[in-house]
């Protein structure tokens, strides 16, 4: 049997398809004028000094925020322009958000996780870190480091024949700037809130109103080995205007995998690999329903427009994707025809449809009420050991629900339109080889009228969706 690797298969892909998205007459959708675009066509694009990891704009679009290695870069939405830096992470930030609503104060509420870790950012009007140092106060690293090795230089020259400008020597250089970059961001963490924890691989931390954030604690895995039960994995209720906790909510006997809060702000939802779904009161953090266990692992879930329902994905030992009436803890529906893992899902905001992306390269349009498929698209491949490549992700209806906007982990995005059967679609040249994809989700404004997408070539790309 063949071997099918990430690089491999970057040299490999080519777009076809298996199934494509139609109208209501059975006609298949059409290209949009001009599309699909390839890269050099994009609006803008921002140049990283990495890989963005995670995207996040501002409630009211003013500012993005990129994480970018140890740090989060934040830059103007419109004018493209660099504003903050924001260090002191120690570990690779996976995920930034910005909370959507701006707190009475006029400061924007920005969050970032790393290994283990939250910080809570304030931004000022500007962009700016409120916390910041100020410029006359701020360490010139290089200037400090240099200086700290030059005795410690001076003496092995001195006293031992060392040769000044060897490779010892930068050793020593390089381990001072080492040492004093980590000593300046553990004081700059200090100065912000952190907490111990982190955010769920799926869902979204902010309740809409702004009011409360959801992450958890203690989520390693007890596939080794069970854990006493005040050790297990913990749903946390987080106060943003009073920045305290709230509620530290245990149940959960596995990983928790999804995480969010209800469009109507007064539920909390976990989906875990415990095999169930537990619904908490986002107030006072009681545990109202524990739907399952459904003999497997679940993954994630997404809430009705109007929180009277919950979407629940199951991952093994098959994906199925259930309907459940929250208040009656009754299933609705379910869908069993994906073959592998469905780990993205989205209502339309009239509640009518549910779109699911799955790791077999598909995306379903469902009526979540019935469980009838009502449109479905999926990736192409002769090589079957290709398609767990090209996993489809962020599925998400946007323009008021007339567009669906999903991505492959090959790293194109697609926007489908319903009112007219038109297809957009914004992906590399097949001549632009990377060896990995960038797991960074697309993003796009309250208008939907722009685009942005942090790519494998650590650029972020502005592209234009409608006038």
């Amino acid at each position: 049997m063949g071997c099918m690797n990430q690089r491999k298969f970057m040299e490999l892909y080519a777009y076809a398809l298996e199934s494509d998205f139609q109208s209501t007459d059975r006609e298949p959708a059409a290209w949009a004028p001009g599309h699909p675009f390839r890269w050099g066509q994009e609006l803008d694009k921002i140049q990283l000094g990495g890989v963005g990891s995670s995207l996040s704009l501002s409630p009211d679009d003013r500012f993005l925020a990129v994480g970018v290695e140890k740090n989060i870069h934040v830059y103007s939405t419109f004018t493209r322009e660099h504003v903050e830096t924001l260090t002191g992470h120690l570990d690779e930030v996976w995920q930034v958000f910005f909370a959507p609503r701006i707190t009475g104060c006029g400061l924007y509420t920005l969050v970032s996780s790393a290994e283990g870790s939250i910080v809570v950012w304030e931004l000022d009007r500007d962009g700016k870190n409120v916390s910041s140092e100020k410029n006359e106060n701020r360490v010139d690293i290089d200037t400090i480091s240099a200086k700290a090795a030059d005795t410690a230089i001076f003496k092995l020259v001195a006293d031992h024949g060392w040769k000044l400008g060897g490779e010892g020597t930068k050793a020593i250089v390089e381990g001072f700037k080492t040492t004093i970059t980590r000593a300046v961001d553990i004081h700059v963490l200090e100065k912000q809130i952190t907490l111990d924890g982190e955010f769920t691989s799926y869902g979204a931390p902010f309740s809409p109103d702004g009011q409360k954030m959801v992450y958890v604690t203690q989520n390693h895995t007890t596939q080794d080995g069970m854990r006493d039960a005040e050790t297990l994995p913990c749903v946390n209720i987080w106060d943003v205007e009073a920045k305290e906790n709230r509620h530290h909510l245990l149940g959960h006997t596995d990983t928790i995998m999804w995480a969010a809060i209800s469009p109507d702000s007064t539920l909390v939802a976990s989906i875990s690999w415990d095999g169930t779904a537990h619904i908490w009161d986002a107030e006072d953090g009681t545990c109202l329903q524990v739907l399952g266990p459904f003999g497997g692992q679940m993954w994630s879930g997404a809430f009705s427009p109007d929180s009277k329902y919950i979407a629940i994905s199951q991952g093994s030992p098959k994906t199925v994707v259930y309907v459940y009436n929250i208040r009656k803890a009754e299933e609705i529906s379910r869908f069993e025809r994906f073959r592998h893992w469905a780990r993205s899902l989205d209502w339309s905001p009239d509640g009518k449809l549910l779109a699911v992306g799955a790791s077999d390269s598909s995306v379903r349009v469902l009526d979540p009420y019935t469980g009838e498929e009502k449109m479905g698209w999926r990736l192409k491949f002769d090589n079957r050991l290709m398609r767990r490549f090209a996993e489809i992700q962020r599925v998400k209806f946007i323009d008021a629900g007339r567009k669906l906007m999903f991505r492959s982990s090959e790293g194109f995005t697609e926007v489908y339109d319903f009112t007219t059967n038109t297809k957009q679609q914004f992906a590399r040249r097949a001549e632009c080889q990377l060896e990995g994809a960038s797991y960074s989700k697309p993003i796009c404004t309250a208008d939907s009228s722009l685009l942005v997408i942090s790519d494998a070539d650590g650029v972020v790309r502005f592209w234009r969706l409608r006038e």
